[in-house]
């Protein structure tokens, strides 16, 4: 029997149970021969994500989560025994927030499960996690691609194929059904120019004629040429995008230099631009959040204000943050997989106040945001699926005690 549990927690981290699985693991937490094995399958799990912090698969406020974890190791001393260490000692402050949101997420799933399942189980003594009737699916590749002429593409029912050519460029959507552009010309006469932009709700990814690679979030767009001339490539952005860039050879035998220049109102009227040779790169430039950030993930960046004229040289690991006026700030350790979490089909965060969680909400969700006055702006750290319908956040927003109402495809959060 405790095999069995043994198998069927580990699936259960691991998000692969099933449903009826997933009834069979809360009967055998319930049954008293298995509460020892239960706390050492917490203390493994703990100790897995103090050697794996990416391992997180719900969101919970800072504060619930601790509490939640302090009451599980306060009331388990096998725990204790098991790492011959204090809980504040095994963790940096922020893989102490992880382990408890992994063991929370346990817990308040078995809580949210007996709740729906025993009605002699009182709701007061579980989390409040009661679905709410509001059923929006989660966004998709949406996206639309206006040509040099003018003409419109909806890309996300364009068939596959050849869907035009523009100059000497041929633009391709295969059965994978990202945007390729090619050409077999290196050089054009005319620069054209091509536009690829993504509602709310939307995102979508493409390869641009010199190979490089560019994937858009909700709420975004690129203008890029159809074919780069042969001295600088050059594109422009709003929003979001995760960049690829080839490393591309020109005349001399000299690095041809990848330039993006990014449209953010809070960045300075110009914006700024970032010039890059062949690297891995992140840029959010959403005009309603508080700065706009460009994060390395591989080769180096030169991230340039237009209006401070400051500039920044970014190695791997690090982000530059950019306030209204230009001026910019750096942070030399950042935590990449959650800035990309967004292109790998997730919503990270870590220690992130709920205004933020909610602006990502509305952008992936295509729905309005409402704080009333003097609300508290909690901080939340976990992971979330970006498939999921937006009923299963909410269980998140109940089972931290978040008061909210909805009111067709806007959700108000109460004080």
């Amino acid at each position: 029997m405790q095999d069995r549990l043994l198998e069927l927690f580990h699936k259960y981290v691991n998000d692969s149970c099933s449903e009826e699985e997933l009834s069979e693991l809360f009967d055998l937490f319930s049954l008293p021969g298995n509460k020892i094995t239960v706390k050492e399958l917490i203390a493994q799990t703990i100790e897995d994500i103090y050697q794996h912090p990416e391992k997180i698969n719900i969101l919970l406020s800072n504060t619930d989560a601790e509490n939640v974890l302090s009451q599980i190791l306060t009331n388990t001393p096998d725990i204790a025994t098991k790492t011959d260490r204090q809980p504040k000692k095994l963790f940096s402050r922020w893989r102490y927030q992880a382990a408890a949101a992994m063991v929370a997420a346990l817990v308040g799933v078995s809580y949210y499960y007996y709740a729906h399942r025993s009605v002699n189980t009182p709701l007061q003594e579980v989390a409040q996690t009661t679905p709410n009737p509001l059923n929006i699916t989660s966004g998709g590749n949406k996206a639309t691609l206006t040509l040099n002429n003018g003409q419109t593409i909806v890309l996300d029912s364009a068939q596959n194929g050849l869907l035009a050519m523009q100059g000497t460029g041929r633009i391709v959507k295969p059965k994978s059904g990202e945007i390729i552009y090619s050409t077999e010309e290196k050089n054009d006469e005319k620069i054209l120019y091509n536009n690829i932009s993504t509602p709310r709700g939307g995102q979508y990814s493409l390869q641009l004629s010199d190979g490089s690679k560019v994937w858009l979030n909700a709420a975004s767009s690129i203008r890029f040429p159809v074919v780069f001339p042969a001295t600088e490539r050059k594109v422009y952005i709003t929003g979001e995008a995760y960049f690829e860039v080839k490393h591309l050879v020109g005349a001399r035998d000299q690095s041809v230099p990848f330039i993006v220049e990014a449209d953010n109102k809070s960045a300075g009227k110009a914006g700024f631009s970032v010039e890059v040779l062949g690297t891995r790169f992140n840029i959010n430039s959403y005009s309603n959040e508080p700065f706009a950030s460009t994060t390395l993930l591989e080769g180096k960046v030169k991230v340039q204000s237009h209006s401070s004229l400051q500039t920044r040289l970014l190695s791997p690991n690090q982000q530059v943050n950019m306030a209204r006026n230009g001026e910019m700030n750096l942070n030399e350790q950042v935590d990449v997989n959650s800035v990309i979490a967004w292109k790998n089909g997730y919503s990270q965060f870590s220690a992130v106040p709920l205004s933020a969680v909610m602006r990502q909400i509305e952008r992936w969700y295509d729905v309005n945001v409402q704080f009333e006055d003097h609300v508290t702006d909690v901080k939340f750290t976990g992971k979330l699926k970006r498939n999921e319908n937006l009923s299963e956040f909410l269980k998140i927003l109940d089972l931290n005690n978040i008061k909210y109402a909805v009111n067709n495809s806007t959700i108000i959060i109460k004080k």
